[in-house]
This record gives C-alpha cells, sequence and structure tokens, in this order.
C-alpha cells in the first residue's frame, strides 16, 4: 500500500501519468530505432542476472585560482567503490563511477596539497578550497583523508554539506561580494564556473587556504596571497541569512544538475527529474524529463521501491530486475521482453527547492 509521502505523489496523477507515457514513448522509439543488442530474446526475464551497477557521471572544475590540470581526480561511493579520471589542462574533469551516493571527490595538485569535494548526485561536484573548507567543518575538523578512509561506514549526508557550505560563505561574504559573487544563493560545490579570473574564481585568485592537520584534528588559515590573514575561521558564524540548495539555482528560476532541467519550481516542493538509460545506447537515446511542485518525496527504499505510482512510471512487458533508493534519488534497473530485448535503467532524482 503506498506510504504517506508517495500517496501524496499520486495526487498528481495526472502529471505523473503524462511523464509515464512519455518516459515509456521514448524507450520504445529507442528500441525501434536499433543500435542495441537484440540478440537477447531471454524468455523469462525474471531469471536473468543482476545486471552491472548503473553508473554516474560526475563532473566539475578543479582549481586553487589557477587550474589544477593533468591531475587525477578520485571519487568514492558510498559503498566504497572508487573511480577516477584526468583532468585536463583547464582543470575540468568527467568521473564516471557506480551508483551510490553521496560521493567524496580529491585531487592533489602539483604543490601536494589535497583539495576534497562531495556530490550528492549525478551533475557537478567542483575541487577547490572552499569545498574542502565546507567539509571539513562538516567533519568537524577532523582529517579529510580519514574521512575518505571510512566513506563507506560514515558519509556525511546532503544537510551536513549545505550547511557547512553556509559557514564557508558567511565567513567569505565580504571578499566574495567585493568579487560579485553573492553569498547567498551560490553553492561552490556546483556552482558552473571557469579558471579565468572571473567570478568564483576571482575569490580563489584573491585568497590562498592552508590546512594543518594533526592526527585528529586540523586548522585552517586564510590569508592573501601576500601572506596577511585574510579571514578569521569562525566555525559558529551565523548562517541565518545565507541561502543555498542543492540545485544551483541561484535565483534563474530553473533547476540544473547535469541530468536535466525543471522550470518554475515553487519552495517548499520538490522537483523531479527521470533520467533513462538503455544497454547499447547510453543516456542520450532518451530524454530527460521533469514534473515540478511535488509535495514531498519517499522517505526510504520500502516506500519508494514498494509504491504502485514507481511501477506506473514503467512501459507494458517490463520486469524490474532491481530497485534501490538513497537520499533523493532512486533508480530502477529493468528488462524489457518482447518484441524487443533491452535492460535499461531509470534514475528519478527529487530535488528539494
Amino acid at each position: 500500500m503506498p506510504g504517506p509521502r508517495l500517496a501524496a505523489l499520486s495526487k498528481m496523477a495526472g502529471r505523473t501519468r503524462q511523464l509515464a507515457l512519455l518516459a515509456g514513448t521514448a524507450l520504445l522509439l529507442a528500441a525501434c530505432g536499433g543500435g542495441a543488442d537484440s540478440g537477447n530474446t531471454t524468455s523469462n526475464p525474471t531469471n536473468i542476472g543482476t545486471p552491472a551497477a548503473a553508473s554516474v557521471e560526475i563532473t566539475g572544475l578543479a582549481a586553487t585560482g589557477a587550474a589544477i590540470g593533468n591531475a587525477t581526480v578520485t571519487a568514492i561511493n558510498q559503498s566504497g567503490t572508487r573511480a577516477s579520471a584526468t583532468t585536463n589542462a583547464s582543470g575540468n574533469f568527467n568521473i564516471s563511477i557506480d551508483e551510490g551516493a553521496p560521493y567524496l571527490l580529491s585531487i592533489t595538485d602539483s604543490s601536494g596539497r589535497s583539495w576534497y569535494s562531495y556530490a550528492p548526485a549525478a551533475g557537478i561536484a567542483n575541487l577547490t578550497p572552499l569545498t574542502t573548507l565546507a567539509l571539513l567543518q562538516a567533519n568537524g575538523n577532523q582529517p579529510l583523508s580519514d574521512l575518505a578512509s571510512n566513506w563507506s561506514k560514515r558519509p556525511l549526508s546532503d544537510a551536513q554539506v549545505i550547511d557547512a557550505a553556509k559557514v564557508v560563505n558567511a565567513n567569505l561574504a565580504s571578499l566574495m561580494q567585493s568579487k560579485s559573487v553573492p553569498a547567498t544563493g551560490t553553492n561552490v560545490f556546483n556552482i558552473s564556473f571557469a579558471a579565468d579570473g572571473r567570478g568564483l574564481d576571482a575569490v580563489l585568485d584573491a585568497l590562498r587556504v592552508t590546512i594543518s592537520c594533526s592526527s585528529n584534528a586540523c586548522t585552517q588559515r586564510i590569508t592573501s596571497p601576500d601572506g596577511n590573514v585574510l579571514v578569521i575561521w569562525n566555525a559558529d558564524i551565523a548562517t541565518n541569512g545565507i541561502s543555498i540548495s542543492w540545485s544551483g539555482d541561484n535565483g534563474s528560476g530553473a533547476v540544473d544538475l547535469g541530468i536535466g532541467s525543471c522550470h518554475a519550481p515553487k519552495a517548499g516542493t520538490y522537483s523531479l527529474v527521470v533520467k533513462t538509460s538503455v544497454s547499447g545506447l547510453g543516456n542520450a537515446a532518451v530524454p530527460d524529463l521533469c514534473i515540478d511542485g511535488l509535495p514531498d518525496k519517499p522517505a526510504d527504499q520500502a516506500e519508494f521501491c514498494g509504491d504502485a505510482t514507481v511501477q506506473q512510471q514503467l512501459p507494458p512487458r517490463v520486469a524490474i530486475v532491481s530497485c534501490t533508493y538513497s537520499g533523493n534519488s532512486g533508480t530502477i534497473s529493468a528488462h524489457l521482453g518482447s518484441p524487443f530485448a533491452l535492460d535499461y535503467s531509470v534514475t528519478f532524482t527529487f530535488v528539494p527547492r
């Protein structure tokens, strides 16, 4: 029987059914277009083996002001699985990792300094001194190398990290404002920027962050490029006037997670982004879909996977192979039978507004 949250979602049946029809039509069109291996004609989908773990893409910019080019970015998912990629000369990277949010990222620059970041889902996760300061705050000023070593046992939460990002912005509010970067609305983890001396990069150019750690505690020192103290870190600074979300909205009225866009969201609701990946065709074969204004999100995996609302998102002749849900994201892996034999996965990301 539907849980109370998904029961509330079901009240939006008209829009949800429309989304389901679009998803099913797009999938069937992708199948008709060819490109997938139709030689797999398993007659009993329920007996097929567990599919390989779905992967997600995390992109971003690694910079300390200057780009961190030609360096290795390492990502860790909640299960402890690791993946790596190399930044280009401009510090940009794209890393593919087995699905399992949240994700911790790290990079070591040419001076041997390590910087860290966090991703609540697929999309943008920059690696900068500011993201590192936020994670250090969220981790109680304990070494982030230890956090990485124990990520599968004690990961940080989205709320912990966003609250810590507010502390970073509050401490650097004057500097950010002087570079035309608003302290409120700017999420240093997923804001789009380039290492070109403008915007957030101008903020990074104007400061130097030094983190010194003992075996169980760290301190942060923020100076100007010439070594003068720029900010005395205040871990308890008031953040009442700082508003940040994972949507990366920045007042534009659109949600952009790198996995689709939603428009005209209403504060206090959720936007649902639906992304379909077809085996042999990739993500581009099926367009991302979105609905706005959902009153709530599923509370846990049982509520997400066990509700008829989720089942209705799937077209006919489909056998669900697996279903997972964590944080704000759930994924259904499925097999489409006759007249086409396709394996695919659908990821539902609930974006708080």
